[in-house]
């Protein structure tokens, strides 16, 4: 899949500059007058800084735009189309939902996503009128409805449709554990979760430097607070997955992708191997492991493109730096490939199917 060549410095800017210049009537000045484009990006420059000072408002913009580009690179799709863009004429009140995904069955869903932040999201809202609006536009467009969700603090998506929803006094809801037994993200957009054997591991191994005398920093007189100093160089990198060590170039790239967007906790140390020699490991393993069953889940593949996007836009400090990733669809193919052979790196590619209405509706109330 490829992304569309857009030019937003020249067709978008007229886009604005004709929805906000509303000139008075017997206006006879030029579109290019430089009093008019000057009042236009004054509205441009004052709508951005309101947007950029509001979190939940780029919040929810971020996730929407995240939404496509996991939508874009799971495979799933033949066409992923922004919905909520350009002029729109109506009759009766309607909502335009953020997506429109062609499915490679060539089926079409409209899909509008929300974000749900805070440290322990529980629980999806939808006001009335929204839910109404939305379904209005999706019968129109003879088109099914579904609610994607970002639950931000998991760095995890759900796919469900809007009928899932149960209206509660002036809202519609969903709970995360319904909206989990109800998700379709694999089963309509590719997404699946991964297995494979712990530990990952990441060696880094360097060696001691000597000083002009021949002795190593370490063979130095101590500090005055007891710690001694070491003068080091890195010499190689090694990874490892279930304890054996990755040697081809599709094995160390896909470890490498996951040590540093899985959901495993990651201890590090470091250690004196001899001779001079010394390895910084970082070791990752599930918090609870299933030995018996020879692999650990370590995350889905939404889950792991969310952390890369973060990571590759929100600062250590949890700032916001960038508003998007230059990243082509097919990341996820490339790194995560289905036809990987190894016997060195064994990977389970689990597809979970939503749950039937009636049964999550059976689990509920038993």
């Amino acid at each position: 899949m490829k992304r569309l060549s857009r030019r937003p410095e020249q067709i978008e800017t007229l886009n604005f500059h004709a929805a906000v210049d509303v000139p008075a009537p017997g206006e006879q000045r030029r579109v290019s007058d430089p009093a008019r484009v000057e009042a236009t990006v004054a509205q441009f420059e004052a709508g951005l800084r309101d947007s950029l000072k509001s979190s939940s408002r780029l919040r929810g913009w971020v996730s929407d735009q995240l939404f496509g580009l996991v939508a874009a690179d799971l495979g799933g799709c033949m066409l992923v189309k922004q919905e909520d863009a350009g002029i729109l004429f109506y009759e009766d009140e309607v909502k335009l939902p953020d997506w429109r995904l062609t499915l490679v069955s060539g089926a079409n869903i409209l899909v509008e996503v929300k974000a749900e932040g805070g440290n322990c999201p529980r629980v999806s809202k939808l006001r009335l009128v929204e839910v109404a609006r939305l379904k209005s536009y999706a019968e129109l467009n003879d088109c099914p409805l579904y609610i994607a969700v970002h639950w931000v603090a998991m760095s995890m998506w759900t796919l469900v449709p809007v009928d899932d929803y149960v209206r509660v006094g002036d809202h519609f809801e969903i709970d995360l554990e319904t909206a989990f037994k109800r998700n379709h993200m694999c089963s309509l957009l590719n997404d699946r979760m991964l297995g494979l054997k712990p530990p990952l591991e990441f060696r880094l191994t360097m060696q001691e430097v000597a000083d002009e005398d021949g002795a190593t920093e370490a063979e130095s007189v101590p500090e005055e607070d007891g710690t001694t100093k070491l003068s080091l160089v890195t010499t190689g990198v090694r990874m490892f997955a279930g304890g054996e060590e990755m040697v081809d170039e599709s094995e160390t790239a896909l470890v490498w992708f996951l040590i540093q967007h899985a959901r495993w906790p990651c201890e590090e140390k470091m250690q004196d191997v001899g001779d001079g020699v010394w390895e910084m490991v970082f070791t990752m393993t599930p918090d609870e492991s299933h030995g018996a069953q020879d692999f650990d889940i370590i995350g889905g593949l939404s889950e792991l493109y969310t952390r890369m996007f973060y990571s590759g836009t929100t600062s250590l400090e949890d700032e916001t730096t960038k508003l998007s990733i230059d990243v082509e669809p097919g990341t996820l193919p490339r790194l995560v490939p289905t036809n990987l052979q190894s016997d060195r790196l064994p990977l389970w590619h689990l597809r979970i199917n939503p749950a039937a209405p009636a049964a999550v509706e059976a689990a509920e109330d038993g």
